[in-house]
């Protein structure tokens, strides 16, 4: 839950919503969540046969539940336009979709929604629909006008609402299950419950069942479906997206003579208009989309990078990819915000973070990822913009970036990460939670030892998700990046050949190309004495002598040491005036 904030904004929503309408057009679950199938156009499972066909339209019901397919017919639940008032009925269609007419329903309780999920047995020219208080209505099917009569009403044992329902053909159990509540097993002849089932993972609306494979497909948030093991009451990790975004509703499985594979699933979206599709419940699954499908296409030099977006002015560069994606389904969606200009202007969060900007001078460009800023609260977003970069020969590689952290809980994409291949990545800053909602800097981010290559080609990745708008307690924006090499080299001082009756080199390296270079030595002590690069560890009388460098900044010079010096104890200092620089002080015996 959010903080105190988030929840009275969220009331006066509420409040608002309530007055501004005055029905509730969709019979939603509130805390519909569900872990997100794979989508995809390849032939097979989820694969569209027929539709979407719009059923609100021609009964003119725009509070269409329930689905069934019976009788070569589609029937499809409703409780009338929501601005004329409720109207219970069940609604007749041809198998194109064509609205033919409705019946009524027999609704125990006015006031509620009425009818939802429906089962059929066409031998037995029977429809039960799902009702509120654990009520079944039965309706009997005339097969000389083709239409539907109430005949009685059955008295369950299950707890709340038959919302989801469907029939286990190979024992004559009946399943129900209403949004995340427990999956119940009943006996409609009598209506006791058989088996109880505890799943808060899968959000059901309308169930079929699957007698080739002998398991339950449930319609599940989202407008997706979900498959159901009738043993246990759990999902067996099967499922897909539906065509058609909306809010889940009634479903059936039944053998579809368009299918060439067998069975098809009609699931009902309530959306605008609440329609019917019809898909393939049969094969594998396709593969789910790649987790950031916007990827750069070039690499830029990692080593001394820096990025303040607004050189762009708005246009996303060849070595960048901005994800803006639906965090259920994984794709593109227009409520997720990844944004450096090319989705609108930067800074139009109009919530709790209304004109706090990505940093002081930043100009007019930043990165911004969360839901669009001036789009609804409760949409599950994920946003990651991916930079392409080439460290090759760089050596480790540290990052450093500004942001605003406008009120981001932990989720598992949230933070920076690096990746050899754009597939697998990993975490090396993370996650936002922690940080402020103003302008701070990040600094000292190891890009190079968390086990991913960064000497070649690799991929930084930003990444955030949640499920309110940018801005709005929610989202972060980022300015200022910068990735930096490790420091060169200071100044050194060497000193070899330090033998009686020898010749000593006295050697700098790393110093000031084509630049002065002094070395200095004692034999009376180590300083420390004043100089105007700092302490010098050297004690007077010294002997200061000077050097220039060559063109890769090396120094050096010959002295012979006097055949008796061996024991004599000399220190070495200097430094490199070109970068104002002591090099590193040595003291050393005459061997």
């Amino acid at each position: 839950m959010k903080n105190l904030t988030r929840f009275l904004s969220l009331v006066l929503l509420c409040g608002l919503s309530t007055m501004a309408t005055a029905q509730q057009v969709n019979d939603i679950d509130p805390g519909g969540s569900f872990v997100p199938f794979g989508g995809g156009s390849s032939r097979g499972l989820g694969d569209v046969v027929a539709g979407p066909f719009d059923v609100e339209t021609g009964p003119y019901d725009n509070r269409c539940l329930g689905v069934e397919e019976a009788w070569d017919h589609y029937w499809v639940t409703g409780r009338g336009q929501s601005t004329v008032g409720d109207n219970y009925m069940i609604h007749k269609y041809d198998k194109s979709g064509a609205y033919l007419t409705s019946y009524p329903q027999t609704v125990p309780a006015p006031g509620g929604w009425g009818g939802r999920d429906m089962e059929a047995d066409d031998a037995a020219n029977t429809l039960w629909v799902g009702n509120d208080g654990g009520l079944v209505e039965v309706q009997t099917y005339d097969a000389v006008t083709g239409g539907l009569t109430y005949s009685s009403t059955v008295t369950t044992a299950v707890v709340g609402t038959v919302r989801a329902l469907c029939q286990n053909t190979a024992t004559g159990n009946f399943f129900t299950k209403s949004f995340t509540s427990s999956t119940y097993e009943f006996d409609m002849a009598t209506g006791a419950v058989v088996n109880v089932f505890v799943n808060s993972a899968i959000s059901s609306y309308g169930m079929g069942y699957d007698s080739n494979k002998g398991t339950i497909w449930s319609t599940d948030a989202g407008g997706s479906a979900s498959e159901m093991d009738p043993a246990t009451g759990l999902g067996t990790g099967t499922g897909f997206f539906g065509s058609v975004t909306g809010s889940q509703g009634g479903a059936d499985v039944y053998n579809d003579p368009l299918n060439a594979n067998g069975l098809s699933m009609v699931m009902l979206c309530q959306a605008t208009p609440d329609s019917i599709c019809v898909y393939d419940t049969v094969g594998a699954p396709p593969p789910p989309p790649p987790t950031w499908p916007e990827m750069p296409t070039t690499f830029v030099s990692a080593a001394g990078y820096t990025e303040n977006f607004d050189g762009h002015a708005g246009v996303v560069p060849s070595f960048m990819g901005a994800n803006a994606l639906s965090d259920i389904t994984g794709l593109p969606d227009p409520g997720a915000w990844c944004n450096i200009g090319q989705q609108g202007a930067c800074g139009q969060e109009t919530g709790s973070g209304a004109g706090v900007w990505a940093g002081s001078g930043s100009g007019a460009y930043c990165l911004e990822m969360g839901g669009d800023p001036l789009g609804p609260t409760g949409f599950a977003n994920r946003s990651g913009l991916v930079i392409g970069l080439d460290g090759s020969g760089a050596g480790d590689l540290t990052l450093e970036f500004g942001i605003v952290d406008h009120g981001e809980e932990t989720h598992s994409w949230d933070g920076v990460w690096v990746s050899a291949d754009g597939a697998t990545y990993t975490q090396v800053y993370g996650p936002w939670s922690p940080l402020l909602a103003s302008w701070q800097v990040v600094s000292g981010i190891d890009l190079s030892n968390s086990g991913v290559d960064t000497d070649g080609q690799f991929y930084l990745l930003f990444a955030q998700s949640d499920n309110f708008p940018m801005g709005y307690l929610d989202g972060i924006q980022i300015d200022d990046i910068s990735i930096s090499g490790p420091a060169p080299p200071a100044p050194t001082l060497d000193v070899t050949g330090l033998v009686a009756g020898g010749t000593a080199t006295m050697s700098a390296s790393n110093c000031t190309p084509n630049g002065k270079v002094f070395i200095v030595f004692s034999l009376a002590g180590g300083g420390p004495v004043s100089t105007p690069f700092g302490d010098g560890f050297v004690s007077p009388p010294y002997n200061v002598l000077k050097v220039n460098a060559d063109g890769s900044g090396a120094a050096s010079l010959d002295k012979d040491v006097p055949a008796g010096a061996a024991g004599v104890s000399v220190w070495f200092h200097g430094a490199d005036h070109g970068s104002a620089t002591l090099l590193n002080a040595l003291a050393l015996t005459v061997g």
